[in-house]
């Protein structure tokens, strides 16, 4: 093990904080279009803040353990190896996120998936509150196929974790309860490949729905997105954000 995964490790400890925090201040002070325009609970904040210092942790301790014991195998360091293993890292993300959350939203399994839904409305330290074990198996879902793939050929290290400085601040902003891309986002090629907060904003305030990460493939697929995704998203980019959890557009 080199001084470069310990490294990885406690930046993936504590990155997420910044990240949400500078999300949080802009959020506060900044005039954004807001997906809904609704006063967040009280209580909701404290709450999260008080999720956020066991559950963030998980992904670097995990990390560092799946790689210093050796069931996680990487190689030396190579562009190609590291944009192969982002990848990777990223397409698999998609799959086990979009599986696992639609199995906790089963009844015999949500208790692991009730916390982060005690947030009705999204707001950037709702990216970081989750139930320990939820976070753990999400974790624990992604290193273990990176693991059993690098039986076959080793991976990068660094891959991997630029895949989860993406997934960190990606996961912010599509929490963050405001809409920064531009009307008809939808319609255009990236909003075809990737979400927009409106995406996960409305799975919060409807429970089910939108359970794709960072795409809507799996949701596309599989029939499972919202049909006023688009509708919403054009309509929060004209600040005409959306007064109450049940409202719906179209």
């Amino acid at each position: 093990m080199t001084n470069e995964i310990i490294y990885y490790s406690l930046v993936l400890a504590v990155i997420n904080f910044p990240f949400v925090i500078g999300v949080d201040w802009y959020v506060r002070t900044q005039s954004v279009k807001r997906v809904y325009q609704i006063e967040e609970p009280v209580e909701q904040r404290q709450r999260e803040m008080k999720n956020s210092w066991t559950t963030t942790p998980v992904h670097a301790v995990l990390f560092f353990g799946f790689i210093a014991s050796g069931l996680l195998k990487t190689g030396q360091e190579s562009a190609l190896l590291i944009l192969a293993t982002f990848l990777l890292t990223f397409l698999w993300t998609e799959i086990w996120h979009y599986f696992s959350h639609i199995a906790m939203h089963h009844k015999s399994l949500h208790f692991i998936h009730h916390e982060h839904h005690l947030s009705k409305l999204t707001a950037p330290w709702t990216s970081v509150s989750f139930s320990f074990l939820e976070k753990f198996i999400f974790s624990l879902g992604i290193l273990s196929m990176l693991a059993i793939v690098s039986l076959l050929h080793e991976l990068s290290a660094f891959g991997i974790f630029a895949y989860y400085l993406l997934y960190f601040f990606t996961n912010t902003l599509g929490h963050a309860n405001f809409e920064f891309r531009k009307a008809g986002y939808y319609d255009s090629v990236m909003g075809k490949i990737f979400n927009s907060p409106t995406y996960h904003a409305l799975h919060h305030a409807r429970y089910i729905k939108n359970y794709g990460l960072l795409t809507p493939w799996l949701d596309k697929l599989f029939g499972t997105e919202w049909k006023d995704v688009a509708l919403v998203q054009t309509r929060a980019t004209q600040a005409k954000p959306l007064l109450n959890l049940k409202e719906k557009e179209g």
